[in-house]
């Protein structure tokens, strides 16, 4: 597919009205996301990557370790950021992937930043190295914008914030003024950046951030002062960190009752495995979850909120909290 544009006058006055052919990718044209995905779809395969099936944006390859042993090699491309999991990710991406794609000079190195979150090495008391996100950055810089919006009303957020809400603080039961059009404007837009913290590893205000969520088509003065008290906690408490700790957790199996499906309808069954799955490598782990919910803690509806996080071993992957939608 070949894309082209008629001249005007800032190609210079004696190229005005003639066909110019384009020979580089155009941001912004019609159809420039899906040729560069073709490119990049070809590029990879032609390096002996794979497609994820789980995520089409996760590439995927047999490697070797220097001891012979077969693992997977992960590529995670998004538009035109580029993250290497191997144990030759400088090689990947220098002479294999810069091949096809022109890599901005310092570029290549260990990753610093990942959606707003700084990433880091630490190591932990068990003397194993691990990764880390801190969303301390970002939260400051929300947190200063909001303070900014406060000073033009005079105000300021409140000093003493040891928890996310006020001591029982119930959303559902706020009666005070409803907020004008430009104010709950604002209201939602604190929302989006609430919920963004959330997803940046912030676990400890998940309820919170749902629970002030559910107010967005009618919020009121008291959910919009709620949220600036939530800012204020997290200006107090900016500096966390998440761990991605590999190590394996210590589970007690002999406080779990074993169960068998043989007398159920379903009989002598096994879990499906799909058929194209890649095969397994490396090292194995552990998945875990929990859950909890406020039995009918909605004061108005009582329906109840369940909140979940999963583990694989002693790494927090993902986190959940929703109400229930009836009751």
């Amino acid at each position: 597919e070949k894309h082209y544009v008629i001249c005007g006058a800032e190609f210079g006055l004696e190229h005005v009205g003639k066909v110019a052919l384009i020979r580089r990718a155009l941001y912004g044209g019609k159809s420039s996301g899906a040729d560069f995905w073709k490119h990049l779809r070809s590029c990879m395969a032609h390096l002996g990557f794979t497609s994820c099936k789980a995520d089409p944006d996760i590439w995927m390859r047999e490697g070797k370790k220097d001891d012979g042993s077969a693992y997977w090699e992960y590529v995670l491309l998004y538009v035109d950021d580029a993250l290497c999991i191997s144990n030759n990710a400088e090689n990947v991406l220098r002479n294999e992937i810069g091949k096809y794609f022109v890599m901005k000079p310092g570029s290549i190195g260990p990753p610093k930043i990942y959606l707003g979150n700084k990433v880091s090495k630490v190591t932990l008391d068990n003397g194993v190295d691990a990764w880390s996100f801190s969303s301390s950055q970002y939260v400051q810089n929300a947190v200063a914008n909001v303070e900014t919006y406060l000073r033009k009303l005079k105000k300021s957020l409140p000093r003493k914030a040891t928890a996310p809400f006020t001591t029982g603080y119930r959303p559902e039961i706020d009666t005070t003024a409803k907020l004008d059009p430009i104010e709950a404007a604002y209201y939602q837009s604190l929302i989006g950046i609430i919920r963004w913290i959330v997803e940046l590893g912030r676990v400890d205000i998940t309820a919170e951030a749902s629970m002030m969520a559910s107010c967005m088509a009618m919020p009121r003065r008291g959910h919009l002062d709620q949220l600036f008290h939530m800012f204020a906690f997290l200006k107090n408490k900016h500096n966390s960190e998440m761990v991605f700790d590999p190590s394996e957790p210590d589970i007690d199996e002999t406080q779990f009752s074993g169960e068998t499906w043989t007398d159920t309808v379903y009989g002598d069954c096994s879990e499906d495995i799909p058929p194209n799955a890649p095969a397994c490598r490396g090292f194995g782990f552990k998945i875990r979850a929990f859950v909890d919910s406020d039995h009918a803690g909605d004061s108005v509806t009582r329906r109840s909120r369940t909140g979940f996080i999963v583990f694989l071993n002693n790494t927090p992957t993902y986190w959940w909290t929703s109400k229930k939608l009836r009751g």
